[in-house]
């Protein structure tokens, strides 16, 4: 089984050779710990046909946390506390979504992956969650693999097949899914904030999470990507 992951991109003017693609360990290693047999494709920025021919070697997408969505793509004008974007990073991503429901690849999205699969269906982002007046705090100052806040789980949704009504989760995320696309659901909340959607009435799972399992120890993020991981295995037999 190969699960691809988008990967992010940074310049270090100080290096000789300055641009550079990377992806934070823990995706991998979150993967790794759980199927060693395992093969992960970190896909680089690349063209529509390519993004494809890459997809067609692999069983499952995750979509990586990341810059921030440029707000053009869902057409509104920049506010004054969006964060920094990625242009060339947003148009990679959203081919690389497009040729995964193509193929009917499994996708999960974590964090700027979820607000990704908002957007492609055609929602929009709060571009601060300030300007979505809630009081709890979503961006916590604590290793990443503590949690920081409590979300509750929808019954009749993926996560709620198998999560209890409430878990403890990490947050990572100034941005949030403000107007929902029509055809997802949500699958995980708090408070005022959407924590989890999914694709409705998918023959392939297409699913995300606002926070980041893969960076968390516990159980229940373990068991998030064991159940990804089932459902992907399918498409290999």
């Amino acid at each position: 089984m190969i699960i691809g992951i988008s990967s992010s991109s940074m310049k270090i003017k100080e290096s000789v050779f300055p641009d550079k693609f990377y992806l934070n360990a823990a995706y991998v290693k979150s993967l790794l710990s759980l199927k060693q047999d395992l093969g992960v494709m970190i896909i680089p920025y690349c063209n529509k046909q390519n993004a494809k021919e890459l997809l067609k070697q692999s069983d499952g997408l995750i979509l990586s946390g990341g810059f921030d969505i440029s707000p053009c793509i869902y057409g509104e004008k920049p506010k004054k506390l969006l964060g920094k974007t990625c242009k060339e990073r947003d148009i990679f991503e959203l081919n690389l979504l497009e040729c995964a429901l193509e193929l009917e690849l499994n996708v999960f999205g974590i964090c700027r992956g979820m607000q990704l699969l908002n957007v492609f269906f055609g929602g929009n982002l709060y571009q601060d969650l300030s300007y979505a007046k809630t009081k709890q705090n979503h961006i916590q100052h604590k290793k990443a693999n503590e949690s920081c806040h409590k979300i509750k789980i929808i019954k009749n949704s993926f996560l709620g097949e198998f999560l209890p009504k409430h878990i403890w989760v990490n947050s990572f995320h100034h941005q949030a899914i403000n107007t929902l696309a029509t055809n997802l659901k949500i699958s995980a909340k708090s408070k005022k904030i959407i924590e989890a959607v999914e694709l409705k009435e998918s023959k392939n799972l297409v699913f995300g999470v606002q926070w980041h399992p893969e960076a968390m120890k516990d159980k229940y993020s373990k068991l998030i990507f064991k159940k990804f991981l089932k459902a992907c295995s399918k498409k290999e037999d």
